[in-house]
């Protein structure tokens, strides 16, 4: 089905939303940090990219903007995950304007949209621009 690059530096939240997807019919790569995120881009091609915001050492902003120079048909192919703290509201907005972005905890049919909308090419609009965390939530 779908080839996807998970990356987030929490173990559990990483393996448990790559069970998830894998159970759904993606192949699944994983990586703990924006820095493996990358050298598994450099290594292969994937049709999503998700990514948490805040990690040690480089996060996901950095990974969405060197993925972009590497990659550039991976535009509008990312999904940013945050909790707090939120980036300021301009990193955010240029983001916005053509990737995705939900809150944690998310719910696991929340990312799964998210996925499929990426897969879809589902324009960006504001009303679906940040999507709040629901009742199945995924946590690590």
């Amino acid at each position: 089905m779908y080839s996807v690059l998970m990356v987030d530096d929490n173990v559990a939240m990483r393996e448990a939303l790559a069970r998830s997807l894998t159970r759904r019919g993606c192949r699944v790569i994983r990586a703990a940090s924006g820095v493996e995120g990358l050298e598994a881009l450099r290594a292969g091609s994937f049709d999503v990219v998700i990514t948490d915001l805040n990690m040690p050492e480089r996060g996901g902003f950095w990974l969405w903007r060197h993925a972009l120079i590497l990659r550039p048909e991976l535009r509008g192919r990312f999904v940013l995950m945050a909790s707090e703290p939120l980036p300021e509201p301009r990193s955010l907005s240029l983001f916005m304007e053509t990737e995705r972005f939900v809150l944690k905890p998310l719910s696991l049919d929340t990312l799964w949209r998210q996925v499929e909308e990426v897969m879809e090419g589902v324009p960006r609009t504001p009303s679906r621009s940040r999507v709040e965390p629901d009742e199945t939530t995924a946590r690590p």
